[in-house]
């Protein structure tokens, strides 16, 4: 989501690239990591010709409460 929030629209190709210096993952792996936070909704797609141009539906904050909650519940359940 880094990649995202740094980048309106983004490819698995440039995603891969961005995250290259740090992981050194598969295409397939950051297409199937793309995929699932889509099921999520953290993230939703476009076509554009034969590529998917991805985008985050999410903002860090979300993201940040949306852990903390999590913590809380499992902290107390």
């Amino acid at each position: 989501l880094q990649v995202l929030w740094a980048k309106p629209e983004a490819t698995v190709a440039e995603v891969n690239a961005a995250l290259k210096p740090e992981r050194d993952l598969a295409y397939t792996t950051v297409a199937t990591m793309l995929r699932k936070m889509e099921a999520r909704g953290l993230v939703s797609h476009r076509e554009d010709g034969r590529s998917f141009l991805y985008r985050a539906r999410v903002n860090a904050e979300q993201i940040g409460q949306g852990m903390a909650d999590h913590m809380v519940e499992k902290l107390f359940d």
